[in-house]
C-alpha cells in the first residue's frame, strides 16, 4: 500500500505526464468512408492542428470578425470566400503554418494500391515473398493507376475499380455488393483488353488472387475486417505519428465527432502505433506513443474549427489541382499544409501541391 508522500508522488508523476502529451486536433473533408470510386469528391483532406487554445480562440475570434460569420462556429464556407482571411492562415507568415499539417489522398490512387494490397500482396506473402522489400508493391500499384484507364478506357477502368472497392468494402449501404465471379469476370476482360506489358503482368497477377478474395471475404463474414479501404486509418495513423516525432512527445488525437472512427477503428489504430506500423503505411519499423484517440465536439473547441477551415481548403485546391485549373498563389498556401507521405498518383498536380520545405513547429 503506498503512503501519502507516495499517493502525491503518483499524483504528481501522472500530472506531469499528462502536461507532457501534444494533443492535436483532427478533422476531415471529402471522406466517404469505403466508397473510394463513388463518392462525393475524389479527394480526401485530413487535418491536424496542434496550437495552444488561447492562441486559437483569438484566431477564430479574429477570422468571425474578418468574415462576419454568423453561423455558432467557423466554418470553410465564411473563410473560403475572404482572400484576406485565407492569407491570414495560410500565407508565407500565416498564423497555422507551421502549427497544421493535413494528409491528402487521391481516393483513384489508393484504390489502385488497395488492389495489390489486399491481393496481390497476399498472395505473394503465403509463397514467402514480400513485394515491399524491393518496391515491386509500388511499382504494380502505379502500373494499375497509370495505365489502367488509358488502355483500358475510362469506363471499363472505373468498372473493374468500383467492382473492387464494391467487392472489398465491409458495408455497402447502396445497390447490391459485388460478387467475387463478377469482379474477377472484370479482371479478365480488362487483361484480354490491356495493350501494355506491365499492366498485363499486374492484371494476370490479380486474376489468380481469388483464394485470397475469397478468405477476406471470409474474414469480413466474420467481422475480422475493420474497414480495410477506408483512408482514415492511415491519415489518421500517419499524422499522429508525424506529430509524436516533430514534437517528441505522447500525442493524444481529439478528432471531431466522426461516425465511421468507430471504437473498433480507434482501437485498431492504438494498436498499430503501439506495436509496429504496416508496411503499407510506408513508416519507419518503429512504434510511437499514441496515449489516447478522443471524439470532440467542434462547436467545444476552436482547434477543431481550424482544422476543418484547413481539411475543407487544402481539398478543394487539391481537386482543382487535379483538374488543372488551380491558381498559384493558393497552390503555394496549400505546400505549407500538406503531409509529405500523402497517397497522390496524379503527378503533375503533385507537383504543384506537395511541400516544398521542412515541417516546422
Amino acid at each position: 500500500m503506498l503512503s501519502e508522500d507516495g499517493n502525491q508522488a503518483r499524483m504528481g508523476n501522472d500530472m506531469a505526464a499528462a502536461k507532457n502529451v501534444a494533443e492535436i486536433f483532427f478533422d476531415e473533408s471529402g471522406h466517404d468512408g469505403e466508397n473510394l470510386m463513388g463518392g462525393s469528391t475524389p479527394v480526401l483532406a485530413h487535418s491536424s492542428v496542434h496550437m495552444d487554445l488561447a492562441e486559437a480562440s483569438d484566431l477564430v475570434d479574429h477570422l468571425r470578425g474578418k468574415t462576419r460569420a454568423q453561423s455558432p462556429e467557423l466554418k470553410i464556407g465564411a473563410v473560403i470566400r475572404n482572400r484576406g482571411a485565407i492569407d491570414d492562415l495560410f500565407g508565407e507568415q500565416g498564423a497555422l503554418v507551421g502549427h497544421t499539417q493535413v494528409y491528402v489522398v487521391e481516393k483513384a490512387e489508393m484504390a489502385a494500391g488497395k488492389m495489390v494490397d489486399l491481393l496481390i500482396e497476399e498472395r505473394a506473402y503465403a509463397r514467402g515473398d514480400d513485394l515491399y522489400k524491393d518496391g515491386t508493391h509500388r511499382r504494380m500499384a502505379r502500373a494499375l493507376y497509370e495505365h489502367g484507364p488509358e488502355d483500358l478506357g475510362e469506363e471499363r477502368w472505373q468498372s473493374l475499380v468500383s467492382a473492387f472497392t464494391s467487392l472489398m468494402r465491409e458495408n455497402q449501404r447502396k445497390g447490391e455488393k459485388e460478387t467475387i465471379d463478377g469482379f474477377f469476370e472484370k479482371v479478365e476482360e480488362a487483361r484480354s483488353a490491356a495493350k501494355r506489358t506491365k499492366l498485363k503482368i499486374v492484371l494476370g497477377q490479380l486474376a489468380d488472387t481469388r483464394k485470397q478474395a475469397e478468405e477476406f471475404q471470409a474474414d469480413v463474414a466474420k467481422g475480422d475486417i475493420i474497414k480495410s479501404l477506408d483512408p482514415l486509418q492511415t491519415s489518421l495513423m500517419q499524422l499522429a505519428y508525424d506529430w509524436s516525432k516533430k514534437l517528441d512527445r505522447p500525442v493524444m488525437v481529439m478528432h471531431d465527432a466522426q461516425k465511421n472512427l468507430t471504437e473498433r477503428v480507434m482501437n485498431a489504430v492504438m494498436y498499430t502505433a503501439s506495436t509496429k506500423p504496416p508496411a503499407h503505411f510506408n513508416l519507419p519499423d518503429s512504434r510511437f506513443p499514441l496515449v489516447g484517440i478522443k471524439h470532440i465536439d467542434s462547436k467545444a473547441d476552436p482547434r477543431i474549427q481550424l482544422a476543418d477551415v484547413a481539411a475543407g481548403f487544402t481539398r478543394q485546391v487539391a481537386e482543382r489541382a487535379l483538374r488543372g485549373n488551380a491558381e498559384e498563389e493558393e497552390l503555394a498556401q496549400v505546400q505549407r499544409l500538406v503531409h509529405f507521405n500523402s497517397i497522390w498518383g496524379d503527378a503533375k498536380s503533385w507537383e504543384q501541391i506537395r511541400p516544398r520545405d521542412l515541417f516546422l513547429i
